[in-house]
């Protein structure tokens, strides 16, 4: 949960939106995690079957509020045979979307994008400055402890941090025991300020290592909101192909590279592409921020009829591929990230991709087989 929050923290998703721990406790191991775009029957008994103690999935599976909780409905009766057997489930949506390296970038890579960069900017807030005032020898000491436990991370940089010089004071209670100067008397010393970025949610852990590291009594801490969205944030991606290429020509290809069943182009695209958008899931409402970036084609996974002539007034194509296809994409890559970052953090987890989903869309054949 801790690397999930530093990747795609919560603070990141939309409003509207339910992520994080949806099923189990917190404490509890996670020896055997699997990436899923979704919980399903299948993949709940696969889950199980293999031992899985903590199943991350793309689509929440607690979405809308519930009035029961119930063993003869099927979207209850799955959270309750995964609570019975201690299964954790963690939701990652519209955070997982919006951060990078998440489900747009890899889907927008996919398609052969390059120099991609947010289709609208990622929701202000969430992050956090935390300030301390430390003495020189203990900078490093407070700072190890500080990004440990998930703090100074700027987009895919770590450990990010500055500090500066100056003079603190202080009169230590009599009764006090000051890492400097002595009880009473009024003390000047070289101090440096140390500040670093995390998130609000990540705040009161970051909190609680400081004060353990730190080697004061009593640290003076200042934790700042800060208003802008973490850089590199934001839902879809706009990028440029390495050549101009006809329409229909690349929106074949891009239905063979996702494997989708179906594919539906509208709107009025020019005959030849080069600057394309992605929206992975349900994108159409994103037209405007598509046109507004300049892209000749909005890639989705499904719109709505009215979305295709909004499509053609604004003077660029819209492709849908399919919400299944258009995200699970993310899955692999999803588990081959978290695989990397525990085993750099020394932690003994298996990540696993679920490869057995299916769309549950399928094409009509136009005549008997």
């Amino acid at each position: 949960m801790q690397v999930m929050e530093q990747w795609a923290p919560a603070a990141a998703a939309e409003e509207w939106d339910q992520v994080g721990l949806q099923v189990g406790d917190p404490s509890a191991p996670a020896g055997k995690a699997w990436t899923a775009l979704e919980l399903d029957d299948a993949c709940l008994e696969a889950a199980l079957t293999a031992g899985v103690q903590m199943l991350l999935v793309h689509h929440p599976p607690l979405f809308k509020p519930l009035s029961s909780l119930r063993g003869d409905r099927p979207e209850t009766a799955r959270l309750i045979k995964a609570a019975t057997a201690e299964m954790a489930i963690f939701a990652a949506h519209t955070n997982l979307d919006s951060a990078p390296g998440g489900v747009n970038d890899v889907l927008g890579r996919r398609l052969g994008l390059g120099e991609l960069t947010p289709l609208t900017p990622g929701r202000n807030g969430g992050l956090v400055k935390l300030v301390v005032f430390t003495p020189p020898e203990a900078l490093d000491q407070v700072s190890a402890a500080l990004f440990a436990a998930g703090a100074g991370r700027i987009g895919g940089y770590s450990e990010c941090s500055f500090a500066a010089v100056g003079v603190g004071s202080f009169r230590a209670p009599s009764d006090g025991h000051p890492y400097l100067g002595n009880p009473g008397e009024k003390e000047l010393v070289e101090e440096l300020r140390l500040e670093v970025h995390t998130t609000a949610t990540a705040a009161p852990r970051v909190l609680a290592a400081l004060k353990q590291a730190h080697p004061y009594e009593e640290p003076a801490v200042d934790v700042y909101p800060l208003t802008q969205s973490p850089p590199g944030f934001g839902l879809g991606r706009v990028g440029e192909l390495p050549a101009p290429v006809e329409a229909r020509h690349f929106a074949r290809r891009a239905a063979a590279e996702l494997k989708a069943g179906w594919a539906h182009l509208g709107g009025a695209p020019p005959k030849r592409i080069s600057r394309v958008a992605v929206v992975g899931g349900s994108g159409g409402d994103m037209l405007p921020a598509a046109a507004a970036s300049g892209a000749h084609l909005l890639i989705t996974g499904e719109a709505s009829h009215h979305a295709a002539q909004q499509a053609a007034d604004l003077g660029l194509g819209i492709l849908c591929l399919g919400h299944y296809q258009t995200e699970v994409v993310i899955v692999e890559p999803w588990a081959a990230r978290l695989g990397r970052e525990l085993t750099a953090l020394g932690l003994d987890c298996t990540i696993e991709p679920y490869t057995g989903g299916v769309d549950p869309w399928h094409p009509v054949a136009h005549k008997e087989e």
